[in-house]
């Protein structure tokens, strides 16, 4: 059995078809992990979706950013943006489904045997794996419950910035939220800078800013993650390995396979 690790899709239908034919994958013995944004700015969400579900327990993935967000659109709290082209999946005579489908993923997949664990964004520098896992596992639930709308109405925005273990209620899932799904940078004391996306060499120093990875100690554990396409998978780090290749603005979809240590790309989406 192989187990490859894919960067974010983004509703890229055919680089990933062409990926997985890259790498020979057989969903009877091997194991797909996806690290989030399935869909959103891709040309086919619908069919993305419905090509991973379809391959059922041989198919694992954590939430992105865009899921959560085409979540609130397929919920009717947001207005479809043409740009991330889930207008025709919140049209859909399947969009209960997809609904249903999409808040039952987690936020965060590990394996203590291998040492791996995988979020879309990254883990906070003061978090451990296991307080992560806990965190993760919290907004998991308000996502399963019957209360997940007003979860996603309350999901938005910066704030709070610096974590508080005493945080609590709708400021303390939207920080969890936005650690696991949004973080880039964070400043000195460890508090969230969601508005800055460029690769650090182009960040002035002035800003006072490090990548999340650079502010976490070394540790046993391989940290897996999206998000960031304009790092192209580069964390400088042997134990933090950056997927998000940018796939969508037309570079490259990327697999990495842990055993080996390999990664291997595809063509991504030409506009």
């Amino acid at each position: 059995m192989a187990r490859y690790l894919v960067g974010d899709i983004h509703g890229c239908l055919q680089p990933l078809q062409n990926l997985l034919s890259a790498v020979h994958f057989d969903p009877r013995t091997d194991e797909l992990w996806a690290v989030g944004d399935l869909i959103g700015r891709g040309p086919q969400a619908q069919a993305t979706l419905e090509f991973l579900a379809e391959m059922g327990t041989s198919f694992r993935c954590v939430l992105g950013n865009h899921d959560l967000h085409a979540l609130a659109v397929l919920c009717q709290l947001r207005k479809a943006n043409p740009k991330d082209r889930t207008a025709d999946l919140a049209r859909s005579s399947d969009r209960d489904y997809w609904i249903h489908w999409l808040r039952h993923q987690p936020l965060l997949l590990a394996d203590a045997a291998q040492s791996l664990v995988v979020t879309h964004a990254g883990i906070h520098p003061e978090w451990s794996v296991d307080q992560a896992s806990e965190y993760a596992n919290e907004v998991a639930l308000c996502l399963r419950s019957s209360k997940f709308v007003q979860f996603l109405e309350q999901m938005y925005g910066n704030d709070p910035a610096q974590w508080h273990a005493d945080l609590s209620g709708h400021e303390r899932i939207r920080f969890i939220v936005n650690v696991l799904t949004r973080m880039r940078y964070v400043t000195p004391t460890n508090a969230l800078e969601l508005n800055e996306k460029r690769h650090p060499k182009a960040v002035p120093t002035e800003a006072n800013l490090q990548p999340w990875f650079s502010a976490r100690k070394h540790s046993p554990w391989r940290i897996v993650f999206g998000h960031w396409a304009s790092l192209m998978g580069d964390t400088q780090r042997t134990d933090i390995i950056g997927l998000d290749t940018g796939c969508v603005w037309g570079e490259t979809l990327t697999a990495w396979e842990p055993e080996s240590n390999k990664k291997i790309s595809v063509p991504g989406w030409q506009r």
